[in-house]
C-alpha cells in the first residue's frame, strides 16, 4: 500500500529520534525561517523517548511549540532579544528608535543560494551585520533557554553542553556549504567545539519528519485502500512526507522494511517556495493596492507599524476563506486609500477596488489576490 502524510508534522519531538548516538540525553533545536524551538530528552537510551517540549509566548498571551524567529541586537551588534520578546520590544518602538536597532526576521534563508563564513545579511532597516554573527547569537540563546528550561524543571540539577548530543535540522536544499555554515555558527554558540563536534548531529528536515510520522497515530494518514494499520507496523508500506515550512518545501519518500527500517525511495529534495512566498506576494499586493509608491513610503516611515501588520497577516493565513481575509489599517496606514489613485489595468484596478470593502480602516481581500500573485510561482 502506498499513501501521503497529510498531517502537518510540527511537534519539535520528531528530532530526537534522529540521533544514533550513546549518549543519554538529547537536545534538537528546529532553527526554521519563521518559528524556531526545541525539544530535549532525558530518556535513557534503550527506552522509548519521552520529549519534552518548550512552550513559549505565555507572557504575550500565546503558548506556542515554537517562537518567531526574529532577533534583536542594539546598535553595537549586541544580542538583547529573540522570538516573540524581540518582535514586541521592536513593535513597540517609535520609528526613530527603530532605526538605532538591529531587527532580523525570516534570515535563515539567507543561506539559499549564497552562503560564506563573511557573507553579511540586511535586517528589516537595511542595516548589514555577518550572516554568522546574527546565527551564532540566534543559537547561543536556544543553546543557553535550553539549559535553563532544564536545570528549571530537574529541580536545579546541572547539565552541561557537553553533557547532550544536539540535533540541528536543516531544510533538504541546502548544499554541503551551507551545513558547514551551520556547523560554523553553532561552534561559535557554544554548543560544540572543535574536540566535541561529533556531539552535533545536522538532519535534514524531511528525513527527520519521516522517522517522527513512523510514531504517528493511524489517523494521521490517507492511503489509497483506506488501511489505518500504524506505519511501523505496515511493512512494505510506501509513502510520501511533505514538510511545508516559513522558507522551503522539502519532500521526501520512504518504504517501511522489515522491523520498521526506513529504506529511501527518492532522495530528499525541496524548493524555496515557503510560506515566506506567501508573504512576499502579499507585500506585491499592497503594492498594487496602495500604488504610487505609498506601500513603500509607509514601509519606510513606519516600519514598526508594517511590521506588526504583517505580523497581523501570519495569523490571517491560518484563517483565509474563498470570501475574503479581512486585514486592520493602523492609524498611519489608514488615511492611504482615501486619496490613492489606482494605477493598474483596468480589469486588476476594479478587482481590487472591490475587494477593498466598505469598513473604513479596513482592508478585504479576496482569495482571488492570493491566487493572482501566486500563479507566477510555478
Amino acid at each position: 500500500m502506498s499513501g501521503v502524510l497529510w498531517r502537518r508534522v510540527s511537534d519539535l519531538s520528531l528530532l530526537l529520534l534522529l540521533s544514533e548516538m550513546a549518549e543519554t540525553y538529547i537536545i534538537a533545536i528546529d532553527f526554521g525561517t519563521t518559528y524556531s524551538g526545541y525539544a530535549y530528552s532525558l530518556t535513557p537510551r534503550n527506552k522509548d523517548v519521552s520529549p519534552h517540549v518548550r512552550r513559549w509566548g505565555q507572557e504575550q498571551g500565546h503558548d506556542t511549540p515554537k517562537t518567531p524567529s526574529c532577533i534583536l541586537l542594539d546598535h553595537h551588534g549586541t544580542f538583547l532579544y529573540f522570538g516573540y520578546e524581540a518582535k514586541c520590544k521592536y513593535l513597540e518602538m517609535h520609528k526613530d528608535e527603530a532605526k538605532n536597532y538591529y531587527y532580523f526576521e525570516n534570515f535563515k534563508m539567507e543561506l539559499y543560494d549564497k552562503v560564506s563564513n563573511d557573507a553579511s545579511i540586511k535586517d528589516v532597516n537595511k542595516k548589514s551585520m555577518s550572516a554568522l554573527r546574527v546565527f551564532s547569537a540566534a543559537l547561543n540563546f536556544l543553546k543557553e533557554d535550553a539549559l535553563n528550561t532544564i536545570l528549571f524543571n530537574t529541580n536545579g540539577v546541572k547539565f552541561k553542553v557537553t553533557d547532550f548530543t544536539w540535533v540541528l535540522t536543516v531544510p533538504a536544499i541546502w548544499d554541503n556549504s551551507a551545513r558547514q555554515f551551520m556547523r560554523e555558527a553553532a561552534e561559535q554558540a557554544g554548543i560544540v567545539t572543535s574536540s566535541t563536534e561529533n556531539k552535533l548531529v545536522i538532519a535534514l528536515e524531511p528525513e527527520a519528519a519521516s522517522v517522527w510520522s513512523m510514531k504517528l497515530p493511524s489517523s494521521g494518514f490517507i492511503t489509497e485502500d483506506h488501511d489505518r494499520a500504524a506505519l511501523q507496523q505496515s511493512t512494505g508500506t510506501q509513502y510520501i512526507v511533505v514538510d511545508c515550512g516559513g522558507g522551503t518545501i522539502d519532500i521526501t519518500v520512504h518504504e517501511v522494511l522489515e522491523g520498521g527500517v526506513l529504506k529511501e525511495l527518492h532522495k530528499a529534495s525541496g524548493n524555496d517556495k515557503g510560506g515566506r512566498t506567501v508573504d512576499r506576494k502579499f507585500r506585491q499586493a499592497l503594492r498594487e493596492l496602495f500604488c504610487d509608491g505609498l506601500w513603500e513610503t509607509y514601509e519606510r516611515d513606519h516600519p514598526s507599524e508594517a511590521q506588526k501588520f504583517m505580523y497581523d497577516f501570519e495569523t490571517v493565513k491560518l484563517r483565509i476563506t474563498e470570501n475574503a481575509a479581512n486585514m486592520t489599517c493602523y492609524c498611519n496606514l489608514g488615511p492611504f486609500p482615501s486619496f490613492c489613485t489606482f494605477t493598474a489595468d483596468e480589469g486588476v484596478s476594479q478587482f481590487y477596488l472591490t475587494a477593498r470593502g466598505e469598513g473604513q480602516g479596513h482592508i478585504a481581500l479576496r482569495a482571488r489576490v492570493f491566487q493572482m500573485h501566486t500563479s507566477d510561482e510555478g
